[in-house]
């Protein structure tokens, strides 16, 4: 189904919340009287005697199982009402702003299917140019965000539609046949932010998916893979030494320690180390801030809030890790948050934390960055039985404010949560590598090993 400006602009989705909440009251009401009734029944009952007393009270029975599932069917109803009002409405609060206050402000025509039109530069043949190129970008980029709102407030009426519809032929089937089972209804469906993103709710950890390409313990070793075993091994021992890849080689001896554990490692020290897991971390604060302020310009107040992983590497806002020790201790991987938000006057405060999730294994086919070496040598010991693929992952939680309507666009951080510094483990001590060069950087004391005296 497609939709126009025009028809968001005639609906007023705050009036389904309102009817929602009536209809859960008068719900109430009216089982409270049923209840009664049931329970006059029952007292007449009481006095008789033989089949006619079982009779009696099969009916009082059968009228407050149907009163129960009446309460449930229409509360449902009312329910479906309220939470499709405040996503609609949450909707066209957002598309709105684009079309009247951004686009307006930048000078676009917004036709009513959504199509953006930018206005023509005059001057120089040369400059116009190549500030209408500028321009046509921009509109390019309102129009993308505009008709992506149109198709969500779309979904979200037929969604809303189809849901009370089921509701009603239930309440129909319980109105012929009082002693029916439960009808099947729609699942409630989470309030979620208008890229579809984030959703109200406790935190949760997306599935993280093994791709084992080289299959543990499925092959007989041999004197070539000792002998490579001692390289390997050599290579570990030097890099635990002398370079810089503390947490490379943590990782790299936690594969060899064969058992599959999971391991933590330091999140906050990548984001201080590493510019694109930090450019990763920025993003998704950001992205979390303005699903948070859409929240609670619907009405929220104080809220728990889910992201979906993204996957660092292959998104284009989450470049791949760019510092040697970082593409070696998690290459790619998942990143999500979940958050704690909350208004105090006209201020949202967001306890954001960012998770990061990794398979630490080798793939068929791919080789390693800086040195070129193969992943085959090393998934061959996990083939063999001599070291073990394991699940990683790390975290980092930041405290984020803003004025409401006012969401920041890259984190702007009040506070964070690291644990205080851990010497001797994964930070060298002449402060190489330490984040800004004066100081090492706050160590979480759950990861990483001892250094190599």
């Amino acid at each position: 189904m497609t939709t126009t400006i025009s028809h968001v602009r005639k609906c007023v989705p705050s009036t389904m919340v309102t009817y929602g909440t009536q209809l859960a009251s008068r719900t109430g009401d009216f089982v409270r009287e049923v209840d009664g009734m049931g329970r006059e029944v029952d007292a007449v009952a009481n006095g008789w005697k033989g089949e006619a007393a079982s009779a009696a009270s099969v009916r009082a029975v059968g009228e407050k199982l149907s009163a129960n599932y009446i309460d449930e069917v229409a509360g449902r109803i009312a329910q479906y009402f309220a939470s499709f009002g405040l996503q609609l409405d949450l909707t066209k609060t957002s598309l709105l702003t684009v079309v009247d206050n951004e686009a307006a402000a930048a000078g676009m025509k917004v036709a009513d299917d959504g199509t953006v039109t930018a206005p023509k530069y005059p001057g120089s043949p040369f400059l116009a140019s190549l500030m209408q190129a500028k321009l046509d970008g921009q509109a390019t980029d309102f129009q993308t965000r505009i008709q992506a709102l149109l198709k969500s407030f779309a979904d979200d009426e037929d969604k809303a539609a189809g849901s009370i519809n089921k509701g009603v032929e239930g309440l129909q089937v319980l109105a012929k046949s009082p002693g029916a089972a439960m009808p099947q209804l729609p699942p409630l469906e989470p309030l979620h932010s208008t890229d579809g993103r984030y959703e109200i709710g406790p935190p949760h950890a997306p599935n993280l998916p093994h791709n084992d390409t080289f299959l543990y313990n499925t092959k007989e070793g041999g004197f070539d893979d000792w002998l490579n075993k001692q390289k390997w091994q050599a290579k570990l021992a030097a890099g635990e030494a002398f370079t810089d890849l503390d947490d490379a080689t943590s990782l790299y001896r936690h594969y060899w320690d064969n058992d599959g554990k999971p391991m933590k490692f330091d999140y906050a020290e990548a984001y201080n180390e590493d510019p694109s897991i930090k450019q990763a971390v920025d993003y998704e604060i950001g992205r979390s801030a303005v699903a948070a302020d859409q929240f609670v310009r619907a009405g929220n107040k104080n809220f728990q809030m889910n992201g979906k992983p993204i996957g660092v590497g292959s998104d284009p806002n989450a470049p791949y890790p760019k510092t040697e020790n970082w593409q070696k201790a998690v290459g790619g991987y998942q990143q999500y948050s979940h958050s704690n938000v909350r208004v105090e006057g006209n201020r949202v405060i967001m306890d954001v934390t960012v998770e990061a999730q990794d398979y630490y294994n080798f793939d068929k086919g791919k080789s390693d960055i800086a040195t070129g070496a193969s992943d085959a040598e090393n998934g061959r010991f996990a083939e063999i039985g001599w070291a073990k693929p394991f699940e990683s992952h790390g975290s980092l939680t930041r405290t984020v404010s803003w004025e409401v309507g006012h969401p920041p666009s890259t984190a702007t951080v009040d506070s964070g949560s690291d644990p205080e510094r851990n010497p001797g483990r994964e930070d060298r001590s002449d402060n190489r590598d330490s984040g800004d060069g004066k100081r090492m950087p706050d160590n979480d004391r759950d990861t990483g090993r001892s250094r190599p005296k």
